[in-house]
C-alpha cells in the first residue's frame, strides 16, 4: 500500500487514501510543531491545502502505509520527506484516541484494535 503525492496533493486527498486502506484510522498533519510541545488545533493543516507550498519539494514522492509499517515508520517518513509532524489517531467508540503511546503498533494491529473497540459501542 503506497500514497502517491506530488505537488498539488491536497491535505485532505492524503487523509482519505490513508483512511481508505485503514477505516478506523486517521492521519493528521501539523507543521513546525517543536517536540514534546502539545498541538493545538489551529497548527493542524488546512484540509484543502496543497503540498506545493513545502520547501524543497520538486519532485512526486511514495509513502509506504503497508500493514505492518508501524506509525512511528510511516510518521518518520512524513517528517524526513516533507518536514511535516504526522499523528495517526484510532477510532475508539465516538472519538478518536492519539496513538502516540502505541506508536511502535503496525498500522494493520492499530486499525484492528480500533475495529474491534468501536464494535463494542455499534
Amino acid at each position: 500500500m503506497e500514497i502517491n503525492i506530488n505537488r498539488d496533493t491536497t491535505v485532505q486527498a492524503i487523509q482519505k487514501q490513508f483512511n481508505a486502506y485503514y477505516p478506523y484510522l486517521k492521519i493528521e498533519f501539523f507543521k513546525d510543531v517543536p517536540k514534546n510541545k502539545p498541538i493545538l488545533k489551529a497548527e493542524i493543516l488546512v484540509m484543502m491545502e496543497s503540498l506545493k507550498r513545502i520547501d524543497n519539494f520538486y519532485e512526486g514522492k511514495i509513502i509506504d502505509v503497508g500493514g505492518k509499517r508501524t506509525v512511528h515508520e510511516v510518521s518518520q517518513d512524513f517528517e524526513q520527506m516533507f518536514g511535516l509532524t504526522a499523528h495517526v489517531f484510532r477510532k475508539s467508540g465516538n472519538v478518536w484516541v492519539e496513538t502516540s503511546l502505541t506508536e511502535d503498533w503496525t498500522l494493520e494491529d492499530q486499525n484492528k484494535e480500533g475495529e474491534q473497540i468501536s464494535g463494542h459501542f455499534e
